[in-house]
């Protein structure tokens, strides 16, 4: 990006959408860069946390009419018989990501416009808050936006959350499209963490993990500090669904043990009322150590509590004591992320880190702190929890987006490549796969042409360029499936066992003024893979780059046709 490029934008928008919790940040271009944090939420209750709840409530059997969000939606839903007449999302985001097969949304709605809807209020309250200040005196159409994503997603959940964008009103679909940018959560929580190199003598060379550790998910990624306010990424990130909202169901189940029969019949009010204490006051203080204590509602009958000989109850205060809380609620998901932060430990080469930054929600948390320091304290110089921790995600996304340059590279999660017609080898490829091309050149047309393969490790304007070739005039459009796949080998065939579609790249034929039609021309296809989504151009040799549109849905058309996929693949050649 130059300087220009920035230029034209005035302010810098964040957004952390998160599971639990979502959150936002901006920064103003033409000054030196000063993070602001928006803290004021509707219907904000007293405690002081600087984000607001990812709820969203409906009108049963009404899935276009939002009633309210965040903080609000959380507050109608403390209503006695709330239930009869509206219902509340939770935990939507995760039904971005087909590969955790969530179960469907109520309502009928689609994870996307669940999002948009979401995205949609908190993007109106934010321009409100911002306009109140300097924001006031610049355009919206002069913001640039920023959503940080988990680094677990799939390229088709990627472009799912930019759908939901777009459908939010945050840019228009014919924008330029960096002034959408999208970041992986732990790479932008690196990106803080950076700032704060100087204060914890991280020098050149020196390595950091990441422990972003959300309500959903936690993720993990090494950096190396590559020069002022540089990274490059030296592991595969990882990525796994342990984060605290897992907590709050451990500690669903053993409230409904410590209730009894009576767990069914209570209002539904009175069961959010207990775990919210536990959301908001047990889960971020606890160490482990100290018993909690959890206030009961007047409809809990407490003859009905525990073991009547124990001493579980007093005065209406419900005892949890700390290592029931550590074995049932706390330690099977902190469990988790110890073993993940493991096996990304295992990936640094010569096992040489400096020190492990814990951020986000569930990485503030006291427990977690603890542990991470019982197992690494004796392998790194040191381990912290950053001030804002719950905000250095989306605080780092606000820094990207002023400067996506200050990653230098990336290291793909997968191998990525099309579906090419590749020279026949009578030794490796099956007779019923050799076609024999008009020009009399043989072919296997079910090849796998490798565009990045899996650790590659990939500079930020990493780009991958090959030379294809159609016949004129026989087509307006030529499709290219891109695929990708998760093995550690590279595949020879584009429909080996996993390997997945990830896209169908549409290619416009641009006239071209005396070319014959069947006349066989080239092209050249660019793709690149070092920022956090694919780009793709097309370039026929006429001066003009071609827009190319990744269409994420394509695959199921193509399955319904397969006299239409064949006739594209077999026009699509490799020299």
């Amino acid at each position: 990006m130059t300087n220009n490029t920035l230029e034209q934008y005035k302010l810098v928008i964040a957004y952390d959408f998160g599971t639990t919790y979502s959150g936002a940040s901006y920064a103003f271009t033409q000054v030196t860069p000063e993070v602001f944090d928006v803290q004021k939420w509707p219907h904000k209750s007293g405690h002081y946390y600087p984000k607001t709840p990812t709820l969203s409530l409906y009108k049963k059997n009404s899935p276009d009419m939002l009633m309210d969000w965040g903080h609000g939606a959380k507050k109608m839903m403390q209503k006695p018989q709330v239930d009869k007449e509206y219902v509340l999302l939770a935990n939507f985001k995760l039904n971005l990501d087909a590969k955790l097969k969530r179960p469907a949304l109520p309502n009928g709605m689609t994870a996307v416009t669940a999002v948009a809807d979401y995205l949609q209020a908190l993007h109106e309250h934010v321009l409100d808050d911002m306009t109140r200040g300097f924001a006031k005196n610049y355009h919206p159409d002069t913001f640039r936006y920023c959503l940080t994503v988990p680094a677990m997603w799939s390229d088709q959940a990627k472009n799912s959350m930019r759908q939901a964008a777009v459908r939010a009103g945050l840019v228009k679909p014919n924008d330029p499209p960096d002034r959408l940018l999208l970041i992986s959560e732990p790479e932008a929580a690196a990106l803080y963490c950076e700032k704060m190199c100087d204060q914890v003598n991280l020098l050149t060379s020196d390595r950091l993990m990441i422990c972003d550790a959300g309500g959903g998910t936690v993720d993990l990624i090494v950096f190396e500090v590559d020069g002022p306010s540089k990274l490059k990424e030296i592991t595969k990130g990882m990525g796994e669904s342990c984060g605290s909202m897992f907590l709050d169901e451990n500690f669903s189940i053993l409230l409904q043990s410590k209730l009894g029969r009576q767990a069914n019949n209570l209002p539904n009010a009175a069961v959010r009322n207990m775990i919210d204490q536990f959301v908001d006051i047990i889960k971020p203080e606890f160490d482990g150590l100290d018993d909690q204590y959890l206030n009961l509602p007047a409809s809990v009958q407490l003859d009905q509590l525990c073991d009547p000989s124990s001493d579980c109850v007093d005065e209406g205060t419900l005892v949890l004591r700390a290592s029931e809380l550590k074995e049932k609620v706390f330690d099977p998901v902190v469990e988790k992320v110890i073993s993940l932060m493991e096996s990304q430990f295992q990936q640094i080469p010569d096992g040489r880190l400096s020190c492990i930054f814990l951020v986000g929600g569930f990485g503030s948390s006291n427990y977690l702190f603890q542990r991470v320091q019982q197992v690494f304290s004796n392998r790194v110089n040191q381990i912290l929890c950053p001030p804002r921790a719950a905000m250095a995600i989306v605080r780092g996304a606000v820094h990207f987006g002023l400067n996506p340059r200050m990653i230098t590279s990336r290291v793909s999660r997968r191998t990525y490549g099309i579906n090419a017609g590749l020279p026949f080898d009578p030794e490796l490829d099956p007779l019923s796969s050799r076609i024999v091309r008009p020009d009399g050149s043989v072919r296997c047309p079910t090849r796998f042409l490798v565009f990045v393969k899996k650790n590659d490790k990939l500079p930020v304007d990493h780009c991958i360029h090959e030379e294809m070739f159609i016949y004129y005039g026989t087509l307006q459009a030529t499709d290219i499936m891109l695929y990708a796949t998760e093995n550690d080998t590279v595949p020879r065939y584009y429909n080996e066992p996993g390997v997945h579609q990830v896209a169908a790249i549409s290619v416009p034929i641009p006239t071209l003024p005396g070319v014959a039609h069947g006349e066989r021309i080239s092209y050249s296809v660019r793709m690149y893979f070092g920022m956090t989504e694919i780009r793709v151009e097309a370039d026929f040799g006429t001066g003009e780059l071609y827009e190319v549109h990744c269409d994420f849905d394509a695959i199921n058309r193509y399955d319904d046709d397969d006299d239409y996929y064949n006739s594209r693949r077999i026009s699509i050649e490799n020299r």
